[in-house]
């Protein structure tokens, strides 16, 4: 049976730090504060728990579940013959989680943005999530690897920007009211990043293959979102309820 990734294993510990952090979210929303800080703090907040949540506590187990149905069905020397397969199953299941997660954010937080700023609250669920999931891949280099973390950064280099601006694009596309078709435009950009990064533990693609997709995607993704958020004012005042 060819095996999942390495360091694929359940972490219960980040299912607690996304309660946590959804507990911090939930404060500064009691608080009822109107600042652009308060709110954005409040919204990377979010966008940090539910990515966290929806990673450990449905994504992980779908996969796992998703992997061993795939690796009943047909034969080993199948899976042996189209090795790309696990990673394009993982790879699906990865970025429905994450971007139906990120989604799910921006949605919760709308209530106190001007529609007209939702793509900048994107960005800020999706930086959120960008910072938190960089500082897992960091964390979880052991002290013996540490020439490793050089590796991580670079590779960081390009999901960074990506999370941020695919959080962009969603809120773009809830302020557009066509949040279905933004899901689907970062949910297939995320599940290409992704492929490439699991087939590697299947001897598919290369690194150097992997790290210009995830930067050109990423950083195209980024400052795309950049030249949207040009156009449109920060967000200032109550909410715009008549807006939204």
């Amino acid at each position: 049976m060819i095996p999942l990734p390495d360091g694929f294993a359940l972490r219960p510990f980040a299912g607690l730090l996304g309660l946590l952090l959804a507990a911090l979210a939930l404060l500064f929303f009691l608080a009822g504060r109107r600042a652009v800080w308060h709110r954005a703090v409040l919204a990377a907040l979010l966008g940090m728990a539910l990515f966290l949540l929806a990673v450990f506590a449905v994504q992980a187990p779908l996969q796992v579940e998703a992997y061993r149905a795939l690796a009943n069905a047909v034969s080993p020397f199948w899976l042996g013959a189209n090795p790309w397969l696990i990673p394009l199953v993982l790879a699906l299941f990865a970025g429905l989680c994450q971007e139906a997660a990120r989604l799910l954010a921006i949605a919760v937080a709308r209530r106190s943005w001007p529609k007209a700023s939702l793509p900048l609250l994107g960005a800020i669920v999706g930086a959120g999530v960008g910072g938190i999931e960089a500082a897992m891949v960091l964390g979880a280099i052991p002290p013996a690897q540490l020439h490793l973390a050089s590796l991580a950064v670079l590779e960081r280099v390009g999901a960074v920007p990506f999370h941020t601006g695919a959080g962009a694009v969603l809120g773009l596309g809830l302020a557009k009211g066509r949040a279905g078709l933004a899901f689907l435009a970062v949910l297939a950009l995320h599940v290409l990043i992704d492929f490439f990064a699991a087939a590697l533990s299947y001897g598919i693609g290369g690194l150097a293959l992997t790290e210009a997709i995830s930067l050109a995607v990423g950083l195209g993704l980024y400052l795309s979102s950049l030249l949207v958020a040009r156009r449109l004012p920060a967000p200032s005042g109550p909410p715009l309820d008549a807006a939204l």
